[in-house]
């Protein structure tokens, strides 16, 4: 249910100064905008370039390791975006499956891509779904899919135990139809898909990839391990962080794009290395832990940057040949506890891709230095109106959480006959049904 009152938005303007940051008048790009400026930038780097998947570096890798070599010839990796792309590559096919869909999502919450996977399975096609039991601070997610696939034919199971524990998660989002798969950083959620978030992912029909993407599925789905088999192809957590860090290590430039920095000394340390020819873009509001790495790394030369809109939920390295796309954040525990997956590659098409839509919305961003007085409110405290970025209907409260941060106070109403919770902050109202954001009211 949709209140029908109209929405009381803010529109934010963009006012650039010759750099491609932010003027003095701290004005927000809108996610239509960015959209607009990145789709442009990526546009001009069509090329017919055919790539290679690089072969990780096994569990025994440290941080001084060469990176492995690469593979021969592969199929091109299409490079997909968020907002860009939207739902429309997860969508297609899911539609033209014909045989067997599996996909593992740590939240999947969103309707139109729910709706598709119950009509695969309605017309014959073997739809099996993962996904997180105790997704982190939101307990709505996991019955409102259940409730999602009721009385379907998708089967859907929880994470194996050894994701469930308290600071452990199946955080993997990937989806593999018949031969052709697609992994990243995106949930199957309304943010993720409706335009909301910068989002990262690759599809790929290669069959390499694609084998390793459903062994680990079947290990999952089982309760089993996945074994050393998918290590090959893949950037497999747990076990992820030699590899990242291998990637890290060599010189030259280094691009990044983090939802999340938590404890992760090693690569941090990598990072240093390049000072100001590593570059890191992440969300405006990060946590306290988040707030006080990204300071250590601008103190040591690194050129960190926020952005308030889209949402930066992109998982992305780009070094100067080398491109990482997957659904790793920074921390030991994404690389050593959570199930994740990624791939590094050396598809030159992928690499030139990549980094254009990194610099489009790097020109967008703020400088650390300038934001430190808006970067550094915490989660307990509300922002203002105009720094609180949009929210769509249909996001769960978590994603509210993470973009708006805790409310000063929560109430209770009903509409219409439905009963709403009612989180209040200083620049703003979210009212919720069933778990998920009905309306928005800016004060």
């Amino acid at each position: 249910m949709l209140h029908l009152k109209p929405m009381a938005g803010v529109v934010l303007a963009l006012a650039m100064t010759g750099c491609g940051t932010l003027s003095a008048s701290g004005s927000t790009p809108s996610a239509k905008t960015l959209t607009h400026a990145l789709s442009t930038q990526v546009s001009h780097l069509a090329s017919s370039a055919r790539g290679t998947v690089d072969t990780a570096a096994g569990a025994a890798a440290t941080a001084s390791s060469a990176l492995p070599p690469t593979s021969g010839p592969t199929p091109a990796l299409t490079f997909l975006t968020g907002p860009e792309d939207g739902i429309t590559p997860w969508l297609t096919l899911i539609r033209h499956a014909r045989h067997r869909i599996a996909i593992n999502e740590y939240l999947l919450t969103d309707y139109p891509l729910i709706h598709a996977l119950r009509q695969a399975a309605q017309r014959g096609v073997t739809v099996q779904v993962i996904i997180d039991g105790k997704p982190y601070g939101d307990a709505t997610a996991v019955s409102q899919t259940e409730a999602a696939f009721r009385g379907s034919r998708v089967q859907l199971k929880l994470a194996p135990a050894r994701f469930e524990g308290s600071y452990s998660f199946d955080h993997a989002k990937y989806l593999i139809a018949d031969s052709t798969a697609i992994m990243g950083s995106p949930n199957g959620t309304a943010s993720a898909f409706e335009g909301y978030n910068l989002e990262d992912a690759v599809e790929t029909s290669n069959a390499t990839l694609v084998r390793a993407l459903q062994t680990v599925f079947a290990a999952d789905w089982h309760g089993t391990t996945a074994g050393l088999s998918p290590r090959g192809p893949l950037v497999l957590s747990p076990g992820a962080e030699p590899q990242l860090l291998a990637l890290l290590t060599p010189p030259g430039p280094v691009a990044v794009m983090a939802e999340e920095l938590g404890s992760a000394q090693t690569l941090y340390a990598a990072l240093m290395t390049h000072r100001a020819n590593a570059r890191i873009l992440v969300p405006s509001h990060l946590s306290t832990e988040g707030r006080m790495y990204a300071t250590e790394l601008a103190a040591a030369g690194v050129q960190v940057r926020t952005l308030a809109n889209p949402y930066v939920h992109a998982k992305l390295i780009v070094t100067g040949t080398r491109t990482f796309i997957g659904s790793q954040n920074f921390s030991v525990v994404s690389f050593n506890d959570n199930r994740e997956v990624g791939i590094i590659t050396q598809d030159a098409r992928i690499h030139a891709q990549a980094l254009a839509w990194f610099n489009a919305a790097w020109a967008h961003a703020t400088p650390w230095g300038q934001t430190a007085s808006t970067s550094t409110t915490s989660r307990s405290t509300a922002p203002t109106s105009a720094s609180l970025p949009y929210l769509p209907d249909g996001d769960t409260m978590a994603q509210v959480q993470k973009l708006w941060g805790q409310p000063a106070s929560i109430s209770h109403d009903v509409y219409h006959g439905t009963p709403e919770t009612v989180w209040h902050y200083a620049g703003g109202t979210v009212y919720f049904e069933h778990g998920m954001v009905s309306y928005v009211h800016r004060s």
